[in-house]
């Protein structure tokens, strides 16, 4: 049921009002041409498409826990894509020139509702989705240099809302279908339901409970530490390896976007009424880290994520814990809670750094490998030589070097990290013989 969930929950639902839709759409014709049934369809799956991409847009946690947000997003992504193509096939059919396009209210409607359809593809595709450009490191790079993703969040989320509005209005002023009322009732309970929904989740976000940093502090040339603490009442209740997004409020000199962390911190006695996150500077926002100040406040929504199930927690398992640079911060947050509850887990930390520069908080991890026995660390480089380390990466030969080969059957693995560190240490391992079941990734390009 799970896998099931994860897999087609969001298809399934597309499935479902697509139906719903176009069955209403049948009622109320005793015949229908084949290329106006074609179009038809292909009009009513694009709306189902548009309608729970806006549902995923709303970052529902109820459905992120068994799917995950990266999924989420890749779905949101493609379901944009062919909606796009079915509009097209749409328009193909009812094609009468460009001078057609202002010949009519419904023709205006639709042409509008198409014109927000590609606004949310390009703004998706080329700022926000990390699906399509970021496997391209040149395009990763022209991205971050072109495109403000502040400005791409909201003309994305303009666009969404006018593809949505103008195909409901396209629908209104045809006079056949307006004439149908079950259709126009099926057609106008999704759209206010989901629409609904969204403009209850925009709300609800500017309602959540503010916190106030605590401290910030720049661990590295380009790592901030950033700790709260809630301004009034209790800290949000998390499991380590959990992410919130954070949303500055007020004076704070910073955009007002919010933007995904994972937390380094646990529930821990030294963190029972604070949560910290390790943020790496690589774009606008992260930055003007260098603007906020302790005092600042800010809303924290989530958490979200499940890096971390329950059924692993309670297994009695050896760990192997993989972070690459800055994904260390997720695995951090499981090392931690685990030390705090005076585990006796055997748990092995492997930290992949590109600099010398890039290394910190190695007191910390002597002070856990002198406390607990069953806990060991290597670091390893891959840019730099640096004298008493490993140079190179994450392979099948370093893990049998340091001793991970010896657990691989039955350890549980956590992989978090750049995007090719995180694809080459899964395929190492299991090209290693250990079980995919076993192996636990992050994946947080989104």
């Amino acid at each position: 049921m799970k896998k099931f969930l994860s897999d087609w929950i969001f298809q399934l639902i597309a499935y479902v009002i697509f139906m719903t839709l176009f069955a209403a759409l049948l009622s109320g014709m005793s015949s229908l041409p084949m290329s106006q049934l074609i179009a038809g369809a292909s009009s009513n799956i694009a709306y189902s498409m548009m309608l729970v991409g806006l549902f995923i847009a709303s970052r529902p946690r109820f459905l992120e826990k068994h799917v995950g947000m990266p999924k989420m997003y890749e779905i949101h992504a493609l379901m944009t894509v062919l909606a796009v193509i079915l509009v097209g096939i749409h328009i193909a059919v009812y094609w009468q020139g460009f001078g057609a396009i202002f010949r009519s209210a419904t023709t205006t409607y639709g042409y509008i509702a198409f014109a927000g359809m590609l606004g949310g593809l390009l703004t998706g595709s080329l700022s926000l989705s990390g699906m399509f450009i970021n496997k391209n490191k040149t395009l990763r790079t022209w991205k971050e240099k072109v495109f403000n993703r502040e400005a791409a969040l909201w003309i994305h989320r303009i666009s969404a809302l006018v593809a949505i509005l103008g195909t409901y209005m396209q629908n209104y002023e045809l006079p056949f279908l307006r004439a149908n009322k079950l259709y126009m009732a099926v057609l106008t309970f999704w759209t206010v339901l989901i629409v609904g929904y969204y403009a209850w989740w925009k709300l609800s976000t500017t309602l959540l409970p503010k916190y106030v940093v605590k401290d910030i502090y720049l661990a590295t040339p380009s790592l901030w530490v950033l700790e709260f603490e809630p301004k009034n009442g209790k800290l949000k209740d998390y499991t380590p390896g959990d992410y919130f997004f954070i949303r500055f409020k007020g004076g704070a000199n910073i955009t007002k976007e919010a933007h995904p962390f994972s937390t380094s911190s646990a529930i821990t006695k030294l963190h029972d009424s604070s949560i910290e996150f390790m943020i790496k500077e690589a774009g606008d926002w992260t930055s003007a880290l260098k603007n906020i100040k302790v005092g600042d406040v800010a809303t924290l929504e989530g958490p979200y994520g499940n890096f971390y199930p329950q059924e692993v927690r309670e297994a009695d398992k050896p760990y192997v814990l993989f972070g690459g640079g800055i994904g260390l911060t997720p695995v951090l947050s499981i090392l931690r809670s685990e030390a705090d509850k005076g585990s006796q887990r055997k748990i092995h930390l492997v930290w992949a750094l590109s600099w010398e520069h890039d290394m910190f908080m190695l007191d910390e991890l002597d002070g856990y490998k002198a406390q607990f026995p069953n806990f060991t660390y290597d670091v390893i480089f891959s840019n730099e030589e640096v004298e008493g380390y490993p140079y190179g990466f994450i392979s099948g030969p370093f893990l049998q070097e340091i001793g991970v080969s010896e657990i691989y059957q039955e350890a549980t693995f956590f992989i978090c990290g750049p995007d090719v560190m995180m694809n080459a240490s899964k395929n190492v391992l299991l090209n290693e013989g250990v079980p995919a079941e076993n192996i636990y990734v992050d994946e947080f390009g989104f």
